[in-house]
């Protein structure tokens, strides 16, 4: 509802000014006891400060008349014992700022900070343009201004806790700083303070502030912070640390086109215990947990690579061994180890290439969620975990002009002088399925082949196999040589498959022209391609 009535900053109804101290001081005394109104004793008491007229109901009359003809006779309306106010509470600005302030602080509560600070702001909006209360003013106006004033106050911390809660730390800090020197008791104010400090200036600002409150508290009541409190102080202790990385390796080249898939699985990490990014084979899986782990709000990051593991019974150990924990004892042992090498403070654990063991990663998983308070998990794999705790994130083909700049690139580096026609170019990625490797395996043949002959290529290309455990590239990352569809090697006995260089079993035919797919095609896993990397 649209506010209609104005007393904190000017006196006007409907935007149209409402002049006479008399008028604006009836309207103010009317808005202190809405809905029920005033009796007309205490009406002539607050507008007659000084004395009473000698015809006080009169005298009382002819301002309400006054007032009625600025804004209607609805405005003002007659009770068996005086007057009330005929608005209702949200369209007058001083009982509104009061509804925003208990919705702010609900929403707070409810975890809603976005809600909070709608509100906050909403009612602070009704200070616009409004002069500071005058705490020692004794007209009726004043006094209402000066009785809002802690509601003011209330709606300021709320907006300044919404926006630190929220991430916006550089708005907060300074509100936030104003609101820790008005209440140097306030923990929840402080706590925010030092979140948004350390978020501004660095963990070793927010760490001072910290320590001289401790300080503070200890000689003058002779106790320490509360928890939370401390506990963000161990946060902060963990902050300042140099960051540690524990086998994220450095991209070889530039990570194109995942800017936003990496903003987006980052923020998963803020909120879920548990972030899977699945999708096929050859989609970027581990370049993109590679570079979440790297740059990842994290103090600790450790990457393990599973691709080697061959079974769930193994899962454990594996990330045990690379954790320096050791392999000796059961999987409860390794999960022990696990746990103490991880630490006590905020830790991000990656595990890539997870789809062969999925099992074994969710007990594993599982198990470490329950056992630590601050422990991340992010893995990689063709197929979720299937735990409460896990967000998925399914990650998406390349967009085509994505895959045109990164096929560029990597011709250039393989065959800087290459004719890469822009025509012929977006064509052949259109064929790749915006798969990232089928890109950067096509772009290696530019070293042998023309762009027309990579695409004519294609033509004669396998079917992909969906899904499936036993198909990710182990090892070296090379591909195993797989039976091919193009009629001369149909007789070879089947091989391991691997994930980019899907094939059909042996003597399978095929596919028809035209069906789409970014499998490899013959020139992709024939050993005796020249640019074979199978």
């Amino acid at each position: 509802m649209t506010v209609e009535l104005i007393l904190l900053g000017r006196v006007s109804y409907r935007g149209r000014e409402v002049v006479g101290p008399r008028q604006c001081g009836l309207l103010a005394l009317l808005a202190g006891d809405l809905p029920a109104g005033c009796g007309t004793g205490r009406l002539v008491d607050g507008l007659w400060p000084d004395g009473r007229p000698g015809h006080p109901a009169k005298a009382l009359q002819v301002v309400v008349s006054r007032t009625r003809a600025q804004v209607g006779a609805g405005i003002v309306v007659r009770t068996a014992g005086g007057y009330r106010l005929g608005v209702p509470a949200p369209a007058l600005d001083t009982s509104a700022v009061l509804l925003h302030a208990a919705a702010a602080a609900g929403a707070a509560r409810a975890g809603d900070h976005r809600g909070a600070l709608a509100a906050a702001e909403a009612g602070l909006a009704l200070w616009a343009g409004a002069e500071p209360a005058d705490p020692g003013g004794t007209d009726p106006l004043t006094v209402l201004r000066a009785a809002r004033e802690p509601t003011r106050q209330a709606l300021l911390a709320a907006r300044a806790l919404a926006l630190s809660r929220l991430g916006r730390h550089a708005e907060a800090v300074g509100p936030l700083t104003e609101l820790a020197r008005q209440r140097p008791r306030d923990e929840t104010v402080l706590l925010e303070l030092l979140r948004s400090e350390a978020a501004t200036a660095g963990a070793a600002a927010a760490l001072d502030r910290y320590e001289t409150y401790r300080e503070t508290l200890r000689d003058e009541l002779g106790t320490d912070p509360g928890q939370a409190l401390r506990d963000t102080h161990r946060r902060l202790l963990l902050d300042a640390a140099p960051a540690a990385r524990r086998g994220v390796p450095h991209d070889p080249n530039p990570l194109l086109g995942r800017e936003q898939d990496i903003a987006a699985v980052t923020a998963l990490l803020a909120t879920a215990r548990v972030t899977s990014v699945v999708g096929t084979g050859g989609l970027g899986k581990t370049r993109l947990a590679y570079a979440v782990g790297r740059d990842a709000p994290f103090p600790v990051v450790h990457l393990v690579p599973l691709a080697g593991v061959g079974s769930d019974a193994d899962v454990a150990r594996e990330v045990a061994a690379s954790l320096g924990a050791g392999t000796a004892g059961d999987r409860r042992a390794a999960e022990a180890g696990i746990v103490d090498a991880l630490g006590g403070g905020p830790a991000l654990l990656v595990l890539d290439n997870c789809e062969h063991v999925v099992r074994g990663v969710a007990e594993l998983v599982r198990a470490l969620v329950s056992a630590t308070r601050d422990l991340r998990v992010l893995t990689t794999s063709r197929a979720p975990l299937g735990l409460l705790s896990e967000s998925v994130y399914p990650l998406p083909e390349l967009p085509l002009d994505t895959s045109v700049e990164l096929f560029r690139q990597r011709a250039r580096a393989a065959r800087p002088g290459a004719d890469l026609p822009d025509a012929a170019v977006r064509q052949l990625c259109a064929q790749l399925d915006g798969l990232p490797l089928a890109v950067e395996l096509a772009a290696a043949r530019v070293r042998v082949l023309s762009v027309a002959q990579i695409a004519h290529g294609l033509d004669d290309r396998f079917a992909l196999l969906r899904g499936g455990a036993g198909t990710r590239r182990r090892g070296t990352g090379r591909c195993t040589p797989s039976s091919t569809g193009a009629g001369t090697c149909s007789s070879r006995p089947p091989a391991p498959r691997c994930g980019p260089c899907r094939s059909f079993r042996a003597g399978s035919p095929p596919p028809r022209p035209g069906t789409s797919s970014a499998a490899a095609t013959w020139w992709r896993c024939s050993p005796s391609s020249p640019t074979s990397r199978c």
